[in-house]
């Protein structure tokens, strides 16, 4: 069964901040991102209770550092995306902290910027943005698939014919060291069948 695609919405300047990440860090929160829109758990999360009740944080480490994504998705028909920033110090700073609480509590009223995909806001072009869902749908699928069987990485690394690091970097969502190609042919790999569709954009 498909799972309903919230819509997300970025408040403030959350996008232009997100956007300001260094290409890998920005493309593994899209991926994150991308799974809340669909209704599961980001790899890497914790509650953030003092901001709002149901507010979430996205925790991502990259060689560039660390970076946060504070977001809620208790609605039924939208992700909201309140605030996004670098983490330079082991505690998050009272100013990020007061900036996303600000944002939550004027969820309905502050103008912001709504997009059906993450990859919509995220991507520089339509055509790079469309090259992110595909590469996003096919990492899903072999990491549903990991999931399914309860394959160990090292079975998983034999089965997919690559090695170990690559499947510990494909379950954390390391969506920009995987080319379409390279996911197909894990697909392949591992005797799965890719079919594509193509119709006309809305």
């Amino acid at each position: 069964m498909n799972k309903v695609l919230k819509q997300i919405i970025f408040m403030g300047s959350a996008l232009n901040d997100l956007r300001a990440f260094p290409i890998s860090a920005r493309r593994e929160a899209g991926f994150q991102l991308d799974r809340v829109q669909v209704g599961n758990e980001p790899d890497d999360w914790k509650p953030m209770t003092t901001v709002g009740q149901g507010v979430q944080e996205i925790r991502i480490r990259d060689a560039h550092g660390a970076f946060r994504v504070i977001y809620i998705a208790k609605f039924s028909t939208a992700v909201y995306v309140l605030h996004c920033f670098q983490k330079k110090t082991q505690k998050t700073s009272k100013h990020d902290l007061d900036l996303a609480a600000k944002r939550m509590n004027e969820l309905m009223t502050e103008s912001n910027q709504a997009f059906s995909s993450v990859w919509d806001a995220l991507e520089d072009s339509p055509a790079e943005a469309e090259n992110m869902r595909i590469r996003t749908s096919l990492m899903t699928a072999i990491r549903d698939f990991i999931e399914v069987r309860q394959l160990s990485q090292a079975d998983a690394a034999q089965l997919f014919n690559v090695t170990q690091p690559r499947i510990s970097e494909l379950q954390r969502g390391k969506i920009d060291l995987f080319s379409v190609d390279r996911l197909i042919n894990m697909l392949a790999q591992g005797g799965m069948h890719v079919e594509v569709s193509v119709k006309t954009a809305a």
